[in-house]
């Protein structure tokens, strides 16, 4: 049997960090919506497992999200099989856009469909919490207030469908060294209205967007690569009705009404492209 399925990127409308954990995670409370932007993941029946990325194998195989999604199901199921996936990627790397996270998540929902296994959504997100944070997300997709460790997903209804330009600043930034540099200069949550900030959103108030959405890991993203306040500000200059940093960076969204300003303003970034946020619904609505 094989199957093919899209590992859908996302944006981070709004994110704070609200703690730290004694055991170095970070408690965190963020809206996030898919976009359009996807890498592929094609799956079959094999002898072994194997994974190539273009038409070249892994580097790194079993650190990859990917392979440790088919270990995780086989941890879970007590049943160990193998599978050849063939993943080609679109999402950018060290970009803050989800790639890792939503190849691992579509690798367990196709996993569950291809080996007929009915694992219930919810036991999917609770296998790929223990993955990575933004796992649990991911299976569910949509539009969602996500709050805890990543465990804590809240489907949202009336999601926003909106043109957004997407650039990737200074190469990209490490996960790791953004939480990093925020734990080191104490950076602490910034405690804005988040359920203020979902309002304007389904209700697309702009102003009360701009005043209060906010992103924590930004600071510490920007004393990385200073680029990315400039980056902010450059869009609001192109007619963006909102822009923000995605998650850890780099990556830097400006949202527009139409695809022709979204199209007219890409022009003006070098390596800008276009997508957009996805209205469809989250698995767990």
């Amino acid at each position: 049997m094989q199957i093919t399925v899209k590992a859908l990127a996302k944006i981070n409308w709004a994110l704070d960090i609200t703690k730290r954990l004694e055991n170095g995670y970070h408690e965190m409370d963020m809206l996030m919506q898919n976009i359009d932007l996807s890498d592929d993941i094609t799956l079959s029946d094999a002898r072994f497992t194997s994974l190539l990325i273009g038409d070249k194998p892994a580097p790194n195989m079993e650190k990859n999200l990917v392979y440790r999604a088919v270990n995780a199901i086989a941890e879970y199921t007590g049943e160990k099989r193998n599978v050849k996936i063939s993943l080609t990627k679109r999402i950018p790397v060290r970009a803050g856009l989800g790639g890792g996270s939503a190849d691992c998540a579509a690798t367990l929902i196709a996993l569950n469909e291809m080996w007929k296994l009915k694992l219930p959504v919810k036991t999917m997100m609770e296998i790929g919490v223990k993955l990575g944070a933004d796992v649990p997300y991911c299976v569910a997709g949509g539009f969602c207030r996500v709050r805890g460790i990543g465990e804590k997903v809240e489907a949202i209804e009336n999601a926003p469908e909106k043109y957004v330009v997407i650039t990737i600043v200074g190469g990209g930034l490490s996960t790791q060294m953004v939480f990093s540099d925020f734990d080191l200069n104490q950076d602490g949550p910034l405690k804005f209205d988040m359920p203020l900030v979902q309002k304007a959103l389904t209700d697309w108030d702009v102003r009360t967007l701009r005043e209060n959405g906010a992103n924590a890991l930004e600071r510490a993203a920007i004393r990385q690569i200073p680029e990315i306040a400039n980056q902010i500000s450059e869009f609001y200059r192109y007619g963006a009705q909102y822009a923000r940093m995605s998650g850890s960076g780099s990556s830097v969204y400006g949202v527009f009404d139409s695809l022709e300003a979204a199209n007219e303003c890409a022009k003006m970034i070098p390596g800008a492209y276009v997508s957009k946020t996805i209205a469809g619904k989250s698995r767990i609505l």
